[in-house]
């Protein structure tokens, strides 16, 4: 999987765009270097890619979808805002970590925010149907075996959607989602998101229960 910076536009020739959205600020969360508050730019929502490029500034970033585990819609401190979160360990090659912590522990956060807050849904709803094209085959391969286990060679976990196994970190983590994430639209507009369901099931159960 990989994460890169654009110095150019990206050539879309060979692709299959979903959706395209002008005037979006895009904050990255550790921030890249040079970077001050929000890069203003185009974002490219394609089957293959998820392509931001800002031609005030001559820079971008592409994401592979895989590595977005979390995307939703945030409406956090009334910013609308599509807010995406990285695979842990994962960094842009200039992004500013800080040197204090584990950097197997934190986190890329990407924060696009659209000028034209109705085209959230539309910016969501095509994100979430470009996820469902690339599942997390490792994680997917990981649930087959243990769904094909046998009994006795099963391992047991704690129920994930039990906040009272949550160690006080991922509880904090769970508290945060929940300020954030606004209810995804209705499985009904195909907008049903397979990858982040899949890999952040636990979220889900969690807020159920909370409620």
């Amino acid at each position: 999987m990989t994460i890169t910076l654009l110095s150019t536009p990206p050539n879309l020739s060979d692709l299959t765009v979903r959706h395209i959205q002008n005037d979006v600020g895009l904050s990255v969360t550790p921030p890249l270097s040079g970077s001050n508050g929000q890069i203003l730019g185009k974002l490219y929502v394609c089957e293959s890619l998820l392509h931001f490029y800002s031609e005030s500034s001559g820079a971008g970033i592409s994401v592979e979808y895989p590595d977005v585990i979390i995307h939703a819609i945030s409406r956090q401190n009334n910013d609308p805002a599509i807010y995406c979160q990285l695979d842990a360990g994962l960094f842009f090659p200039n992004q500013q970590l800080p040197e204090d912590e584990d950097q197997d522990d934190i986190v890329t956060e990407l924060t696009f925010t659209p000028a034209d807050s109705n085209s959230l849904e539309d910016i969501y709803l095509a994100m979430s149907d470009c996820a469902a094209l690339h599942p997390d085959e490792e994680f997917l391969a990981e649930q087959a075996a243990l769904e094909g286990g046998e009994d006795d060679d099963q391992e047991y976990y704690a129920n994930p959607s039990d906040e009272a196994e949550l160690n006080e970190a991922q509880q904090a983590a769970l508290r945060h989602l929940e300020s954030v994430f606004e209810p995804a639209p209705s499985p009904s507009q195909n907008g049903v998101n397979h990858h982040t369901a899949d890999k952040t099931h636990q979220f889900d159960d969690a807020m159920d229960d909370n409620q």
